[in-house]
């Protein structure tokens, strides 16, 4: 073989052997690229999932909080309903209005004119305590003219 064809074999080689490892390179790049992206999303699912876990800590946390003030709310009612049926219970030696005061409530309703106790019913429309006519229906008529359009 000549010189010739040895150096184009050579050439023929080299180029082949260049494109052939900027192809396998590539594809490692990718390769290493891909593996590092893997992580990145493995490094990202696990700060998710303990963001999570920590939410539901804090919602949990909460809820017991609430269930507590819920509980205390409760318990206060139920003092305040038992105060209140031991203060109903105490007999009223003390009324909340004098003698004589007591007694001229009773006296001005017993001058009342209605009937306590019995249901009304009330056909008329209410008394007018306004002397006289007044306002709008006072009985005074205007005359207004229409003009023709």
């Amino acid at each position: 073989m000549s010189t010739i064809t040895w150096l184009g074999v050579v050439i023929i080689i080299a180029a082949s052997s260049f494109f052939l490892g900027g192809w396998f390179t590539k594809k490692r790049f990718k390769q290493e690229e891909l593996e590092e992206q893997a992580q990145t999303a493995q490094r990202e699912l696990e700060q998710y999932r303990q963001d999570v876990a920590d939410h539901l800590d804090n919602t949990n946390k909460l809820i017991s909080k609430l269930k507590d003030n819920y509980e205390q709310l409760a318990n206060h009612v139920q003092q305040s309903d038992h105060l209140l049926l031991a203060k109903k219970n105490i007999d009223m030696s003390q009324p909340f209005f004098s003698k004589e005061t007591t007694e001229q409530l009773h006296a001005s309703l017993s001058q009342r004119p209605e009937r306590h106790g019995i249901n009304t019913v009330h056909d008329s429309q209410p008394a007018d305590y306004a002397a006289g006519e007044s306002g709008l229906f006072s009985g005074q008529k205007k005359e207004t003219e229409q003009q023709p359009a």
